[in-house]
C-alpha cells in the first residue's frame, strides 16, 4: 500500500464528520488537500468510498468497511509512535491531548505547566472540542489522551479514569425573579429562556431529557455558547436567562452578582474523565500526566 498516514487520517475525518468542510477545519487543512486524500484512497483500492452528494459526503459500504480497518491501521501507528517516544527518553516526547475546557481552572493546564518545566525535551499537541469529537480522535489514534466531562449514561468511546466529580449547577444572576425563593419548582424555570451548549453537545441532551421526564417542553436557548466563560457570566449578569456551569467554574461566580437555583432535578451529576484507546499502550508520559491528574483530587 503506497498511502501516507496522512492520507488515512484525513479520509477517516471525512468518513466521521461527513462534511468535507468540517474535516478540513478539524484537521487544519484546505478542503482540496482533503479531496485529493480521498481520491488517493479511492484509487489505492480501485473503489468508490464515498457517495458525494449537496448534503456532504456519505461512506459507501466499502467505504465503511476501508474506514473501519483503516482505524485499526491508525491506531496501530499511534501505539508505534508511542512505543518510539518511550525508547527515545521518558524526558522527551510528543503528547497529544484534548480538552473541552478552556477556563483559567483548567485541570490540564494545572498539571501542563510543571510537567513542561520538568522534561524540557516534551512537545504537547493541544485539541479544544466537544467530548463526543475528542473521544473519537481518542479511539481512531490522532490524540493520546483527552480530558472530557461524561454524563450519566453518555456513551462515550474509550476507556475511562475517572478523575474527579464535577456536577452541573443551575446559575442565574442575583436579582434574578426566581432568585429570592426559597423553593423553586423545574416548571417555574420553564418560562425562562436559557443560555446553553448547541443542540448536538451532551449538555443540551441532558437538560431536554430532564425536562421531559418531567413531562415539560424543552427548555428555550436563547443563546448557544460552547462552554462556560466569563463571557457569559457578563450576559448572565444583565439577563433573567439560565444557564448550567460545572461546580469546578463557580470559583469564577462567587460574587454577589450570580445565585445558584435551589432546584435538585438541575443539579446533574456529572464526572471528569481522562480517556485512551481500548488496550493502547500507555508511555511513560501519559503515565505521568495522569498521575499528575489523579494527584489533584481532593484528600
Amino acid at each position: 500500500m503506497s498511502l501516507a498516514i496522512r492520507d488515512i487520517q484525513y479520509f477517516l475525518a471525512v468518513a466521521r464528520t461527513g462534511q468535507l468542510a468540517t474535516a478540513a477545519e478539524e484537521q487544519g487543512v484546505t478542503q482540496p488537500a482533503l479531496t485529493k486524500a480521498v481520491r488517493r484512497v479511492e484509487q489505492e483500492f480501485g473503489l468508490q468510498l464515498f457517495e458525494r452528494s449537496v448534503r456532504g459526503m456519505t461512506p459507501t459500504g466499502a467505504g465503511l468497511r476501508v474506514a473501519q480497518e483503516m482505524r485499526k491501521l491508525q491506531a496501530a501507528y499511534a501505539d508505534t509512535v508511542l512505543l518510539a517516544d518511550d525508547m527515545r527518553a521518558r524526558q522527551a516526547g510528543l503528547l497529544r491531548v484534548g480538552v473541552t475546557d478552556t477556563t483559567a481552572g483548567n485541570r490540564m493546564a494545572t498539571v501542563l505547566g510543571p510537567l513542561l518545566l520538568q522534561r524540557p525535551g516534551l512537545r504537547v499537541r493541544m485539541r479544544v472540542d466537544r467530548s463526543d469529537v475528542l473521544a473519537a480522535q481518542v479511539r481512531e489514534g490522532e490524540l493520546d489522551l483527552a480530558l472530557v466531562p461524561a454524563y450519566e449514561g453518555q456513551p462515550l468511546d474509550g476507556e475511562r479514569t475517572k478523575i474527579d466529580n464535577d456536577p452541573m449547577l443551575p446559575l442565574v444572576r442575583a436579582g434574578h425573579p426566581l432568585a429570592a425563593r426559597a423553593r423553586v419548582s423545574l416548571k417555574d424555570v420553564t418560562g425562562f429562556g436559557w443560555m446553553s451548549g448547541p443542540a448536538n453537545s451532551a449538555a443540551y441532551r441532558t437538560l431536554v431529557d430532564i425536562f421531559a421526564r418531567h413531562a415539560l417542553p424543552p427548555p428555550t436557548v436563547v443563546m448557544e455558547v460552547p462552554f462556560a466563560s466569563e463571557m457569559n457570566l457578563s450576559v448572565l449578569a444583565a439577563t433573567d436567562l439560565v444557564t448550567l456551569v460545572p461546580r469546578s467554574f463557580m470559583r469564577h461566580a462567587t460574587d454577589e452578582r450570580f445565585t445558584v437555583l435551589p432546584v435538585t432535578a438541575l443539579r446533574i451529576p456529572r464526572a471528569v474523565v481522562l480517556l485512551s484507546r481500548p488496550g493502547s499502550s500507555w508511555s511513560p508520559l501519559m503515565e505521568t500526566l495522569r498521575d499528575s491528574l489523579l494527584a489533584l483530587r481532593p484528600r
